[in-house]
């Protein structure tokens, strides 16, 4: 699991029908103080985030199968919470 800023709508003409009704985004991971690492991920929204807001994110093997009832799902992602608030102290 990581935490990570929803940066864009990813649009597709033709995808995988795993993906219909689905939102998928692009989310670059972050710090907690909300300093970028890492390169952008593909994410599928699970929970209802936006552009901009900071979510956690995360997937096993099989687990998007689970959550959204599939058969077959390419899918590694998924956008999991949107987070309120983080409390952190650098120790």
């Amino acid at each position: 699991m990581f935490l990570a800023r929803v940066e864009k709508k990813v649009v597709s003409s033709k995808k995988h029908s795993a993906y219909n009704g689905r939102i998928v985004f692009i989310v670059q991971p972050i710090l907690p103080d909300g300093i970028a690492i890492g390169n952008e991920w593909v994410a599928i929204d699970y929970v209802g985030a936006g552009i901009g807001d900071v979510v956690v994110c995360g997937g096993a093997p099989g687990v998007a199968k689970t959550v959204f009832n599939l058969n077959i799902a390419p899918i590694r992602t998924l956008i999991m919470a949107v987070v309120d608030k983080i409390n952190y102290r650098d120790i």
